[in-house]
């Protein structure tokens, strides 16, 4: 009897362990209304407050750019890239992100939260709408049943600068 006793709590932390070895970390805020997140290990910190200059000739997605601590950060815009509207001056929230060894700046309306979700719970855009929309690379239902539309952070970046060189050539 204590065999069996034992093999099922082994059996059930070897599954909470695996089940964590299969857990993303999404960090989770809104535009416009809307639930939206980033991969957790994109994010480089949460800065409030964040002062800002103009970058004349900047490409329409970037609003800016910012100083944190002696370093020049650039401003995107996520809400004009992903066409719901435009960042307004006022940053209160700015997810910063490093993609390919430069970091970014991220304004978003207003931080939520940390979820995690394991690998069978997120949702391929493409099996949805059958498109290759590089902007999202996972849409994952919570349990209380908000939709959250994840961000391919590395593409939406690349892209838009792809974009730039090509006008500039």
């Amino acid at each position: 009897m204590p065999d069996t006793e034992e093999k099922s709590i082994n059996d059930t932390d070897e599954k909470r362990l695996k089940d964590q070895e299969n857990e993303s970390l999404f960090t989770l805020f809104e535009l416009e209304g809307e639930d939206y997140g980033v991969p957790v290990d994109l994010m480089v910190e949460i800065v409030r407050n964040v002062s800002t200059f103009n970058i004349p000739g900047s490409p329409d997605h970037v609003v800016g750019a910012t100083d944190l601590r002696g370093e020049i950060v650039p401003i995107i815009d996520l809400k004009k890239i992903l066409k719901i509207g435009r960042t307004e001056e006022d940053l209160q929230d700015v997810l910063l992100v490093r993609v390919r060894d430069q970091k970014f700046a991220l304004p978003v309306d207003r931080l939520k939260d940390i979820v995690s979700s394991t690998e069978d719970k997120l949702i391929d855009p493409s099996s949805i709408t059958n498109l290759n929309d590089k902007m999202l690379k996972w849409i994952i239902r919570l349990e209380d049943d908000r939709t959250v539309r994840v961000l391919d952070i590395k593409e939406l970046i690349d892209d838009e600068i792809r974009k730039v060189d090509l006008k500039r050539k």
